[in-house]
């Protein structure tokens, strides 16, 4: 999983189309697409240039995809193709975009929108990228075009709405610039791929959020966050034993490393973690620990499948008298056991339950 800098982005080219819901019968209405570029002015460069931003970087729910289809006519060639080519052709590919996204659309529950292409450049240094957002409609916030087009101040509307529910970003940034091989397709390893989806950070992932980055974008979340998942653990742990707090202190950071990879919170973000749960004089300490060991500053989807067993052990807390205290892996050993200060050689312990049995 590559990691990147979110900054300086500078959008060049903007043009949108409107998508619609399936139908009754989940027939399929053809979108709506314009024929030219949206006039840009500063305040909405800026005020769409810190949403995305916003959406995507480091202290954001952003995630780093992989790609998974780079074949012909897949959104990652088509992106990569238009990167630099004229406006008319922008203009084309923009409108196989909102087909595309209208065929992934398959299920009438998934709302119609304006779906905004974006390119320009991004990063330092700076990266030619491509960017396409999902601009879902308020209740009762119907979508107006005057002369067929979608007016700048509609889209400025949309995305200043109260609630990040309403839009999904996908983007594709180039690392180089490179030539397509001789079969006329981009080498996807050359590119990175982004998502911002709400549905991704929330209890309500599945075929919601995938038809949009799956079927819609082509990417993937599986290939990389089993991986990244495990690393957090792993280096955590190694981070919290190497300390030089007291023995309690790193049992409780041992507990709440656990407890956030136990939680139903489908998303892991490394800062936010450190300030959660670490003393604030090693939280960066941390946080450059993690970030040498490759773990990214964005954040992941979690997936503990590498861990699980790990995950389930129970959990054991040894004395230095040989006492030992055992507490099954269902249960969080916080609630169950509360271990206090050691005071003159003897430490103070409530377990929840009584004793049952002896031998």
């Amino acid at each position: 999983m590559a990691e990147f800098d979110f900054c300086d982005m500078q959008i060049q080219r903007m043009v949108a189309h409107t998508v619609y819901a399936r139908g009754k019968g989940n027939v399929k209405k053809d979108p709506d697409c314009s024929d030219e570029l949206i006039g840009l002015d500063q305040e909405s460069l800026d005020l769409l240039q810190l949403r995305i931003i916003g959406a995507l970087g480091n202290r954001s729910h952003g995630v780093n995809m992989s790609i998974a289809r780079a074949s012909a006519e897949s959104f990652m060639q088509n992106a990569a193709m238009v990167m630099g080519e004229d406006d008319a052709t922008f203009i084309n590919v923009s409108k196989q975009f909102a087909r595309d996204l209208t065929e992934a659309q398959t299920n009438p529950r998934w709302p119609g929108g304006v779906l905004i292409v974006l390119s320009g450049r991004i990063g330092a240094p700076s990266k030619r990228f491509v960017a396409v957002i999902k601009a879902e409609t308020d209740k009762g916030f119907n979508v107006v075009e005057e002369g067929g087009k979608i007016q700048l101040r509609l889209i400025k509307k949309m995305l200043l709405s109260e609630t990040q529910r309403l839009y999904k970003v996908g983007i594709l940034i180039e690392l180089a610039d490179v030539m397509a091989g001789h079969d006329g397709l981009k080498n996807a390893d050359n590119y990175l791929a982004f998502l911002f989806d709400h549905l991704l950070t929330s209890s309500e992932t599945g075929k919601a959020a995938a038809y949009f980055y799956d079927k819609f974008l082509g990417m993937s979340i599986a290939t990389s966050s089993r991986h990244q998942t495990r690393v957090f653990f792993e280096e955590s742990k190694s981070f919290i034993s190497s300390s030089e707090l007291s023995d309690e202190d790193r049992y409780t950071l041992r507990e709440a490393l656990r407890t956030e990879l136990k939680n139903h919170v489908p998303t892991l973000n490394l800062e936010e973690f450190a300030e959660r749960t670490f003393p604030e004089e090693l939280r960066d300490a941390y946080i450059e620990h993690m970030t040498a060991k490759g773990f990214p500053s964005q954040s992941i989807v979690k997936d503990t499948e590498y861990i699980k067993h790990q995950l389930k052990k129970p959990r054991n807390v040894t004395f230095t008298s040989g006492v030992l205290i055992r507490v099954p892996a269902e249960h969080d050993f916080r609630e169950m056991v509360d271990i206090q200060e050691n005071v003159e050689g003897y430490t103070q312990v409530r377990i929840k339950g009584a004793v049952q049995a002896q031998e």
